[in-house]
């Protein structure tokens, strides 16, 4: 692969003429000599056939250049789980001082198993929809949903900004353009109050 970098000033036909040389140079067919040098480096050679020679240096520890298409990087892309595991929920941390039991009102506890949420996206609405409505939060994050989980004891799904943005996404159900400030939309709202715990 060969690169030209160029910077041209004048008229039209001075800049048309040298574009027109840049062309002809590019499709010169070019072909490649090597060179061993006394300092124990390779010299890559591009003669082109007008005689014309560029010299790139290149220092391969006396190896012998070679075009090899074994030796390249391949761009294959790693299989699923293979990676490094990383905790996806570092720096989250509960929230203190969030009563879940609010007085003259219903628990978390009690209205989850009430809600009977039949996985993590509608465990997650269900947790929003209590957090906004019944104890009156202005601002819900993935800290407050993690600490309302703790409460009710379920699992805390393995990545759970991504399942904010799943509940979003595909579900439509919350709302934010800060995942640390969501709300429930109205679809989420008829879900929790009309579809939500009840038999099939």
């Amino acid at each position: 692969m060969r690169v030209f970098f160029a910077e041209v000033e004048g008229n039209n036909e001075s800049v048309q003429e040298a574009l027109k040389t840049m062309v002809s140079a590019m499709n010169r067919p070019t072909r490649v000599i090597q060179d061993q040098r006394s300092n124990g480096k390779t010299a890559v050679l591009l003669e082109q056939t007008e005689g014309d020679e560029v010299e790139a240096e290149e220092a391969l520890d006396q190896e012998e250049f070679e075009f090899d298409a074994e030796s390249t990087p391949s761009n294959t892309r790693k299989v699923r789980g293979t990676g490094k595991k990383i905790d996806r929920n570092a720096g989250l941390n509960l929230v203190p001082n969030l009563d879940f039991r609010p007085s003259g009102k219903q628990a978390l506890r009690e209205f989850v198993e009430e809600k009977n949420p039949k996985n993590d996206l509608e465990a997650v609405l269900a947790a929003a929809y209590y957090m906004q409505h019944q104890m009156d939060l202005t601002k819900i994050g993935p800290a407050h949903v993690m600490t309302a989980f703790k409460e009710v004891g379920r699992a805390i799904p393995v990545d759970l900004r991504q399942t904010l943005r799943n509940v979003k996404k595909s579900k439509m159900w919350l709302n934010f353009t800060d995942i640390e400030d969501f709300r429930t939309t109205t679809q989420g709202d008829n879900f929790v109050e009309h579809e939500m715990g009840k038999s099939e």
